[in-house]
């Protein structure tokens, strides 16, 4: 993963605006900027300005993605641009407000103003500032009545006059504002809860009763209160865009350059008979696209643009006529399977290395078929469409497809037109319909996925299908938001944008006509490379190109093949020129336009189906944004190609894998191919826990592995929570007098942590004291136990399953763990595999004991889902002992395994060796199919032996955003190391929505079990202090050894996981499952609502992309 990285990040300051002294890294940009002014003249100040604009306004996008960092960047290179950028410097605090930076959010509010004195959000953040400081209520009251003069009817402004005014000591003026802002909006849950604060305090306790009643209403009914997040202080206290700017600095090409054709070149590709489907694939890895046609199958190879007859690919047979054909790895070999469509029959033609075996019958025919990977299994599911009616099909990883009987599709509608894509950014694999013109339903239906395997028809009520008959459709992202828009060619040649707005509809507009005799199909490509969409409509009278101006789109330049009939077109760079050239049945014709610069992306998945289908692109160039999505169908290249315009290079090439990995690559030249490969990435985990140790602080390890809620562990079933942990510490040392620990959320995923404690044990000198920790598959979950262990020795012997000795593998901790078994291609999984230990004579140890350290590669919800597609189910270590007839006895079918990153745990053999063991023979054999690593394995004896507990809560508890400790991956697995010192400030991470916990003092929270957590996004670090005096002098003759415990819940963003996009419903410990029934909800104690109010005021409206 690339990584902006700043390991000791200088506070950003600038003075007003004659000041000399600059941070290095904005007086860089300054620097850069003045000699380009001086360069250029003053002719250029438009361009700049425009140029720090759209800089800004990119900024605002990054913003809204919660993405706090790289808008701060945004930001800075505009101000850098601009010194008197007042929206600039404002939405740079507004940046470092979110990321809880005051001085410095100050400075530049200050620096906004001085630029613009009546700038409101200025004021008002400051305002936000001056009250969460609590020291100067005075300059918060005066910053908002600057915001009231100007806005008096904006109801957070009121909200705030309110609270700072009860701060001051105004409590008639606080309830006639908290009473006003209510008028305004009577939702309003924090002005309620507010008032009723006020109320009560001045003995009202009538009026109090009645407003905490509508309050509990509006809190049961959902309405969501004031948080301290982004977004959630009022619109004053988010970023502002400016409108009437540029392209991003001289982006867009001459509008009225038309686009240009050579002729047609001779036609060794026409095949001898009709061409009935053509599809482009890159047969032999070189770059260029090669075709394959139809009738009966052919492949024409490209030889450096010119294609030609080729016999490297052999296809049998069809038996059937075909209408349509699509390429995609089936079977995860590395190979682009083919499926032909024939309305008789659609049919799946395996590559085996160039010769493609016999056709074989997907459960349904229909004229057309298209690849997505609906379920995010990482393989591709077929969605097969025609006159018999629309079924989805779904794959299991081999090839071997299944109808999805309980889809959701409107089976008994035939389609015509059918493509994938996530039209409202929320991770997953939505699709539209267009049914056949005439038939019954033959408008446009709008599937979204309902993360279950269902899908669910929204088309009613989205603005889709409004108007005449549609003959084709098209997707892309026309206005560049980042949203798919849908484009619409109507019977009579009329154009229509459904224009998505922000993923809640569709606005549609008439973006022109397609001139000529009646259009058949559209296909969109960026013709002139300028950054725009293009098209291409084609039909009865050849090829029209179409020029996409922003507003309309316009014809451009000279028809192909004018007055012919044309019934198969696909927009390619066929020569690796950058630009796309146009093949219409069996015509090349080579683009010849005064094209702009390019970049084209192809991709190749890792745990993503293996070429990318599905996944989103998006290219970052002169400040303008671009977005893909890789589909391969029949129209849709397998390389996407990327219009610059004059820009030379990219900022940034951003991936959303389908396995839900995020992937940035960073400042790379224009006029290249980009091979990129999807990262093997660890997306989530457990909170990671790091202690003072004297010199720094030291990673220990992550903690709560069993506290995953909302896992998936088969259709429909869920895990159960293991809530609490005891994890070894290890050495640590005071700081200041206090042990001190950092807990840090670092991956994809939402912490509620409920309590932490400090546990000390003191213990004699000759044992070594061990929690009873494991991770097992299903309650009964360990109970808390301390084992103190005597005489702890590894095995004399380990073989594994294949017979190989493998015991120095299991000796020490040393990271030279166990890995002699073959993994699954399914994440998590393995092939079953064992160990057989000899543990030598235990004769003697009346109580033995298993101490087992090492790591777990955790299966994912979406790992089970697929798991179970294909029939495989996850076995966690089973415990086995001789029997005593040369066989073996099962001791357990889960001992468990150490709770993900490289810990120990423990199991308990329960009794004296010699009731546990036949006849002297001490061996063990551990058998699983789960990616579990054993480092060391070993026998302890658990003696009786006096030991004295101490357990202690935190005295300090301060939760603030810090960042991303970076990692050292080792032997390249998933088990990871991390490096405190070493921080990364952004990361490529997704966001749940929902209220998480405010920055700041939360020790109330951590002391007891009692459902009020600390929720913590990923970047949050919670930093606890416990006094050391506070602990009793260690015993003379005796030893301290110190656990950490900790208890609270996890939640990932795994496409099969529960409610995997958003904070809420919040857990707690008495549900009997989660997700939980609609008969039991989250405690609704006062004491519970008082938490919810007070503490989760940080809210995130989520970010997916």
């Amino acid at each position: 993963m690339a990584n902006y990285r700043v390991k000791h990040p200088a506070r950003l300051t600038v003075p007003p605006r004659k000041a000399t002294h600059l941070n290095f890294r904005l007086g860089t940009a300054l620097l850069a900027a003045a000699l380009y002014w001086s360069a250029c003249g003053d002719d250029s100040d438009s361009p700049v300005r425009d140029r720090a604009r759209w800089l800004n306004n990119q900024g605002v996008v990054y913003m809204d993605q919660h993405n706090y960092v790289t808008a701060r960047g945004q930001f800075e290179r505009a101000v850098a641009l601009d010194s008197a950028y007042a929206n600039g410097y404002a939405n740079l605090g507004i940046a470092y407000f979110s990321l809880g930076k005051y001085d410095s959010a100050l400075v530049f509010l200050t620096t906004a103003l001085d630029r613009d004195p009546d700038h409101l959000h200025a004021h008002y953040t400051q305002g936000l500032i001056y009250h969460a400081q609590g020291q100067d209520y005075d300059r918060a009251l005066a910053a908002f009545q600057r915001v009231l003069k100007a806005d008096s009817d904006d109801p957070l402004v009121k909200y705030y006059l309110g609270r700072t005014m009860a701060k001051l000591g105004d409590d008639d003026g606080a309830v006639a504002e908290f009473r006003r802002a209510i008028q305004l909006d009577s939702n309003n849950v924090s002005a309620y809860y507010a008032l009723a604060h006020q109320l009560r305090l001045q003995g009202r306790m009538d009026e109090w009763k009645e407003t905490l009643e509508i309050f509990s209403q509006l809190s049961r009914a959902g309405h969501e209160g004031v948080s301290s997040s982004y977004q959630g202080q009022g619109k004053y206290a988010e970023a502002l865009a400016d409108g009437g700017f540029g392209s991003g600095g001289g982006h867009r090409l001459g509008a009225d350059t038309p686009f240009e054709f050579a002729d047609p070149e001779a036609a060794p590709a026409s095949p001898p008979a009709p061409i009935l489907f053509a599809v482009s694939v890159d047969a032999n890895d070189d770059g260029l696209p090669d075709l394959v046609t139809g009738g009966e199958p052919a492949l024409y190879s490209n030889r450096g643009g010119a294609l030609s007859p080729s016999d490297a690919w052999v296809f049998p047979a069809l038996g059937f006529t075909p209408t349509d054909a699509v390429f995609g790895d089936c079977d995860d070999d590395g190979d682009l399977d083919l499926v032909i469509s024939g309305g008789e029959r659609t049919a799946l033609l395996r590559n085996e290395g160039g010769s493609f075996a016999d056709a074989q019958a997907l459960p349904h025919a229909g004229e057309r078929t298209v690849f997505a990977d609906t379920d995010h299994d990482g393989d591709l599911d077929a969605l097969v469409i025609g006159r018999r009616g629309n079924r989805l099909l779904v794959n299991d990883g081999t090839a071997s497809f299944a109808e999805a009987a309980d889809a959701g599709l409107a089976t008994d509608r035939s389609g015509r037109r059918a493509l994938f894509s996530d039209f409202d950014n929320d991770r997953d694999v939505d699709f539209l319909l267009l049914g056949e013109p005439g038939a019954p339903n033959s408008g446009i239906e709008l599937y979204l996925n309902n993360r279950d395997g269902t899908f669910s028809d929204m088309a009613v009520g989205t603005g889709l299908g409004q108007g005449g008959e549609t003959v084709d459709i098209s997707a892309g992202d026309f206005r560049p938001d980042g949203y798919i828009d849908l484009l619409a060619l109507g019977a009579d040649g009329a154009l229509t944008l459904y224009a998505n707005n922000g993923g809640r509809g569709f606005f549609p507009r008439p973006v022109g006509m397609a001139p000529g005799g009646r259009r058949g199909g559209i296909v969109t490509a960026d013709l002139d490379n300028d950054g725009d969409l293009d098209l291409l409509t084609y039909g009865a009278d050849g090829v029209l190109p179409l020029s996409w101006s922003g507003e309309a789109f316009s014809a451009s330049g000279a028809a192909l093949l004018n007055g012919l009939p044309v019934t198969c077109v696909l927009a390619e760079d066929m020569d690796g020129d950058g630009v796309v050239d146009v093949w219409a049945d069996g015509s090349l014709f080579r683009n010849r336009t005064d094209a702009g610069n390019w970049i084209r992306v192809n991709l190749k998945g890792l745990s993503s189906n293996p070429h990318g289908i599905g996944a989103k692109v998006e290219v970052m160039a002169s400040g303008r944004r671009q977005k893909r999505e890789v589909r391969l169908s029949s129209r849709d290249p397998q390389v996407l190609t990327f219009g610059l315009g004059t820009a030379d290079s990219v900022d940034f090439v951003r991936i959303l894998w389908p396995s839900g990995v995020r992937q940035t690559e960073l400042a790379t030249a224009a006029g290249q191919t980009l091979q990129l490969e999807e990262l093997n990435r660890k997306g989530t985990s457990c909170p990671v826990l790091y202690a003072w140790s004297g010199d720094g602080y030291r990673f220990v390890s992550d903690f709560l592995g069993g506290a995953i809620i909302g896992y998936l562990t088969a259709p429909g079933e869920y895990y159960t929570p293991d809530t609490d942990e005891y994890l070894p510490l290890g050495p640590i040392t005071p700081l200041a007098g206090r042990y001190s620990f950092q807990v840090a959320n670092q991956l994809e995923e939402i912490i509620y942590l409920d309590a932490v404690h400090l546990v000390a044990v003191d213990h004699p000198d000759s044992v070594v004291v061990f929690p009873n920790e494991r991770l097992l598959s299903s309650p009964p979950y360990p109970e808390f136990r301390l084992y103190p262990l005597a005489e702890v020795r590894p095995p004399i012997g380990a073989v594994d399953h294949r017979g190989i000795d493998v015991l120095e593998q299991l000796l020490r901790v040393d990271d030279d763990w166990y890995d002699g078994f073959e993994e699954e291609d399914i994440h998590g999984y393995a092939k079953d595999h064992s160990l057989t230990l000899d543990l030598g004579d235990l004769s003697q140890i009346s109580h033995p004991v298993l101490l087992a350290h090492g790591w777990v590669n955790y299966a994912h919800s979406a790992s089970n889902w697929a798991a179970f597609q294909r029939g495989l189910e996850l076995f966690p270590p089973r415990l086995e002992v001789p029997d005593g007839e040369g066989g073996w006895r099962l001791l357990t079918a889960d001992m468990g395994c150490p709770a993900g990153l490289p810990k120990y745990m423990l199991f308990d053999l329960g009794a004296a060796a010699d009731s546990v063991f036949s006849n002297e023979d001490y061996r063990l054999r551990i058998t699983t199919n789960t990616a579990v690593y054993w480092d060391r394995l070993a026998i302890g004896s658990a003696v009786q032996t006096p030991l004295t507990v101490h357990r202690r809560r935190p005295n300090t508890a301060d939760l603030h955003w810090r960042g991303y400790p970076s990692h050292t991956a080792i032997k390249g697995s998933f088990a990871f190391r991390y490096h405190y010192d070493d921080i990364d400030e952004s990361t490529d991470w997704g966001t749940h929505a929902g209220p998480l916990t405010r920055y700041g003092e939360v020790t109330s929270l951590l002391g007891e079990v009692d459902d009020r957590y600390v929720i913590m996004s990923h970047g949050d670090e919670l930093t606890l202090e416990i006094d050391a005096d506070s602990f009793p002098e260690i015993p003379p003759g005796s030893t301290r050894s110190f656990l950490f415990f900790a208890d609270g819940f996890g939640k990932d963003m795994d496409f099969h996981s529960a409610h995997s996009l958003s904070v809420e419903p919040l857990p707690f410990h008495a549900m009997s499952s989660y997700p939980y029934p609609a008969t039991e909800v989250y405690p609704q104690t006062a004491e519970h609502t008082r938490y919810n109010l007070d503490y989760n005021s940080r809210w995130t409206r989520g970010y997916y992309e």
